[in-house]
């Protein structure tokens, strides 16, 4: 068994490998790949910033798991093993990558190992723990159920995260009249204006990086990153799909949240021209949005601002969708978690990334 340090001639192999993985699940559909590809070709802003290094291990020729290390000036004392993928029962293999790992982090003298986070939170993070016969929203992580397993032998410390889901019809805003009244004599919101994109991508990443500063495993951003990020994903959304939420002239939050476009793909398809033309032509078929990122400047953190967004993304939602999912949010972000339970029906399902410590013993 070897480990194979790959350069772009062994993408297409590489590719090939992850795909077989996922043709083993009947509900998979995948909106990930177009993002792996820009990693391993290295392309945009955000990917110039990193050390990137794909890897594969071989078992007499074949492969049996891949991943990319990721190292960021941003989090210099980080060790990202992102992208990972495997075949069940070859814990070997993944023993070697940890090991490599391990090397690799102590000769640039970092002190610590994430594992499940793809190169940055806007990118994916978290390996699936259940419900993996469900259906899979747009955006959300999917792994098979033995990727968790893998690394719980290494004791690491675990992200846990949650998310939550709900009909739309079993939300009612009405209870809440007065305090929205409140709420909007204080506050103004406006939708994301594509005239002014690269202005509002900047605002986006300002809120952003004030934010979720002290967020577990988050770090800075650059406005040209997310401009590029949202430059793909603008052929989907529309301008409603970004609120903002100011105090007077002056943007102090934002949510966004969309259609689940993955309802008009196919069981295998990757996201792409066909999903965008579908997207175009049978829109109103979407029966359920996500709610993906809440941002509320420290500031105003107890404001009533959060509640005022909601209730502008519920107006645009009530007569188009019959149920929502949010993204995940971090078991021990109290604050968001707190309004989940209180708002939304169920929880839904939970994932999970890995933090191992270099200075404890990892094999």
């Amino acid at each position: 068994m070897e480990i194979i340090f790959c350069n772009k001639s062994d993408n297409k192999e590489y590719l090939r490998f992850i795909k077989s993985i996922y043709n083993n699940f009947p509900n998979y559909k995948d909106s990930w790949s177009p993002v792996l590809k820009e990693f391993l070709e290295q392309k945009g802003s955000f990917c110039r910033n990193l050390t990137i290094e794909p890897i594969m291990v071989k078992q007499d020729s074949r492969i049996v798991a891949t991943c990319i290390y990721i190292q960021s000036s941003r989090d210099p004392e980080v060790l990202q093993i992102a992208f990972f993928e495997a075949l069940e029962g070859h814990q070997s293999a993944v023993d070697l990558i940890l090991e490599k790992a391990k090397e690799i982090a102590l000769n640039r003298c970092l002190n610590k190992i994430i594992i499940g986070l793809n190169g940055h939170v806007n990118y994916g993070i978290g390996f699936l723990c259940d419900k993996f016969n469900g259906d899979i929203s747009f955006g959300s992580s999917f792994s098979p159920p033995y990727y968790v397993d893998y690394f719980l032998k290494y004791k690491p410390l675990q992200h846990k995260m949650v998310s939550y889901n709900g009909n739309v019809n079993s939300l009612n805003f009405d209870a809440e009249k007065g305090i929205l009244d409140r709420i909007n004599k204080k506050f103004n919101y406006r939708k994301l204006d594509f005239k002014n994109f690269r202005r509002d991508m900047e605002i986006y990443t300002d809120l952003n990086n004030i934010c979720f500063k002290n967020h577990p495993l988050y770090f800075q951003r650059t406005n040209s990153e997310d401009y590029e990020l949202f430059k793909e994903l603008r052929y989907f959304i529309s301008e409603e799909n970004i609120i903002f939420v100011q105090c007077g002239d002056t943007p102090i939050g934002y949510m966004l949240w969309y259609p689940d476009f993955n309802e008009l793909m196919s069981a295998g398809e990757t996201i792409g021209v066909k999903a965008f033309i579908k997207n175009k032509l049978f829109a109103k078929r979407i029966k359920k949005f996500k709610i993906v990122e809440i941002a509320i400047h420290p500031q105003f953190q107890k404001s009533g601002a959060i509640l005022g967004l909601f209730n502008e993304c519920y107006k645009r939602a009530l007569h188009r969708y019959t149920s929502y999912e949010s993204s995940w949010i971090f078991e021990t972000n109290f604050k968001s978690k707190n309004f989940g339970v209180k708002w939304a029906e169920n929880e839904y399902k939970h994932y999970v990334a890995f933090e191992i410590p270099l200075q404890e013993n990892i094999l």
